[in-house]
């Protein structure tokens, strides 16, 4: 099943029609139409926004599947088959209301110390699941400006070595990072981290984008700081007053924090 069928299934089992999805996730009716007839593909911001409003992993709405590997079936009893697709019919009022009423059903028999009857599991097997995320093939530049949003992207499979907040993935282009990050380094960045000052974050100025770290003066001014100081005319300044365009698009995970260069203060 290629994406489209597969977002048109999850939109119509979610009760959406394409007017209320754009909505939801902050994009036009164009857009779903365009995404459902596989005549484009949703950026990385608006793939995981569908993940959340429908609650699905990246694998599931991608399509991705561990190969190899015999998953447990569950049996369902005819009763539970019958509520199950009973609530697949009801609209979003309606499922949150089942939802709640399960969730204080839940409360109660826990408290009482019931525990339900274990479901009959076919052909058992522990399966290790695999999470995936996007990777950006056109690098963030480290020194040079090289566009992003809209950029091809894969889904890679990681272990358990990657941050579990990490959302994305992103290659390095230019050595104004160094000695942190090198030019060709693959870095993971948190979409909707909160930076700091000397933190290292993925920006997109007036369409270009930067992986620089983030700094304000005391005029509130934004610097975005290259580390490398042989590389200091590369900073990019955007003026307190100015009308550029400026957005983070992330947080860059390195595991430590790393301190501003000292030329930043030079007089």
């Amino acid at each position: 099943m290629d994406f489209g069928q597969r977002l048109k299934n999850l939109r119509l089992e979610r009760g959406y029609t394409q007017k209320e999805l754009g909505s939801a996730i902050g994009v036009s009716v164009v857009a779903i139409r365009s995404w459902e007839k596989n005549a484009k593909k949703p950026a990385m911001d608006a793939l995981l926004s569908l993940g959340h409003t429908f609650n699905v992993s990246m694998d599931t709405l991608m399509g991705f599947h561990v190969g190899n590997v015999s998953k447990p079936i569950l049996v369902l009893p005819p009763a539970e088959k019958s509520l199950l697709k009973n609530y697949q019919l009801l609209d979003l009022h309606g499922r949150k209301a089942v939802e709640t009423i399960c969730a204080i059903e839940l409360e109660r028999v826990s408290s009482a110390q019931w525990e339900p009857e274990p479901k009959k599991i076919v052909n058992i097997e522990e399966v290790k699941a695999t999470r995936y995320m996007p990777h950006y093939t056109s690098p963030s530049a480290a020194g040079f400006s090289v566009p992003l949003d809209g950029a091809d992207f894969s889904m890679m499979p990681v272990d358990d070595s990657v941050p579990d907040v990490a959302d994305y993935a992103v290659d390095i282009q230019g050595n104004s990072m160094e000695p942190y990050i090198h030019d060709g380094d693959m870095v993971y960045v948190q979409k909707d981290a909160e930076l700091s000052i000397g933190d290292v974050g993925i920006f997109c100025v007036d369409g270009a984008m930067y992986c620089k770290q983030y700094y304000l003066d005391s005029q509130r001014n934004l610097i975005l700081v290259s580390a490398n100081p042989d590389l200091r005319n590369s900073n990019v300044y955007v003026a307190a007053d100015s009308d550029r365009s400026v957005s983070v698009c992330g947080k860059v995970l390195l595991g430590r924090r790393i301190e501003l260069p000292d030329y930043l203060f030079e007089d």
